[in-house]
């Protein structure tokens, strides 16, 4: 689904999540991608991961039982659904929720770490995540779904395990018909970052800014965007009702056992009281 956004700056830089639901929340890759994009000094680099780790301890103790317990209710309902039931797309949602609760427990991680930065280390995040944003813009949206359709299938494996032939068509099938909104997505992410940049000459709007991404992050997206991957995101509600509909009995065990192995991670995080995630 996400990666988890540690800050405004993982969201530009285009972190996003690899295991769909552990990496969604903890993953110290954003952390290393944070420290790159603004050549941070070995002090903010130390002063930055141990607020992150702070943030992650208080996550942990407050949260992850909730999202374990939400993860039971997907796989109680995957256990007792009949064919025209809406698992899927309940499961897309329940956890899209909970990531959503979650980043803002890092806002208080981001907005020190925003405050400690230099001009020099604002400009060198512009230049660099400007240099990205031009490579998207330049690159075919085949090969953008291409990418897409590659991480869907990987996400798709974990979950339920191998596809069909039918149920890999059907998939592509969707990525060709209804088309990620690639535009708006890179027009959107240049609008964040002249937001973050033309912030950083007034410490309250940053911080607000800051804050507001964290906790609010959709009230940030552009107009156009935010209509767009509201339609993409109800098309893709829709066809996972429908993928549902398709999954045999061995790919139903499958989530199981794959809800499990996240449900007990997550409760051993959660009953640990030190330690790094």
């Amino acid at each position: 689904m996400k990666a988890i956004l540690l800050i405004i700056i993982l969201f530009l830089v285009g972190c996003r999540s690899g295991n769909p639901v552990l990496d969604a929340f903890f993953t110290q890759m954003s952390v290393t991608k944070v420290e790159r994009y603004f050549d941070l000094t070995p002090q903010q680099k130390k002063e930055f991961q141990e607020n992150v780790e702070k943030d992650l301890q208080r996550l942990r103790q407050e949260r992850l039982d909730d999202i374990a317990r939400s993860l039971r209710g997907i796989d109680k309902k995957v256990a007792a659904a009949k064919k025209d039931d809406e698992v899927l797309a309940y499961a897309y949602t329940t956890i899209q929720k909970q990531y959503n609760v979650s980043s803002s427990y890092l806002k208080t991680s981001a907005t020190k770490l925003t405050k400690s930065l230099r001009e020099d280390q604002f400009q060198t995040f512009k230049d660099k995540v400007e240099k990205e944003i031009s490579a998207d813009r330049n690159t075919s949206v085949e090969d953008k779904n291409a990418d897409l359709l590659a991480r869907y299938r990987k996400s798709f494996k974990y979950w339920i395990g191998e596809m069909s032939q039918e149920q890999n068509q059907s998939l592509d099938k969707f990525i060709t018909v209804h088309q990620f909104p690639w535009k708006e997505k890179i027009d959107n992410r240049q609008q964040i970052l002249n937001s973050f940049i033309e912030a950083r000459k007034d410490s309250v709007k940053l911080r607000r800014l800051t804050e507001q991404f964290m906790v609010d992050y959709d009230s940030l997206r552009t107009p156009e965007y935010a209509k767009a991957v509201d339609q993409y995101e109800t098309q893709f509600k829709n066809f996972l009702n429908k993928f549902w509909t398709t999954l045999s009995p061995a790919q139903k065990k499958q989530m199981h056992v794959s809800l499990m192995e996240q449900v007990n991670e997550l409760e051993k995080l959660a009953r640990s009281s030190s330690g790094p995630l």
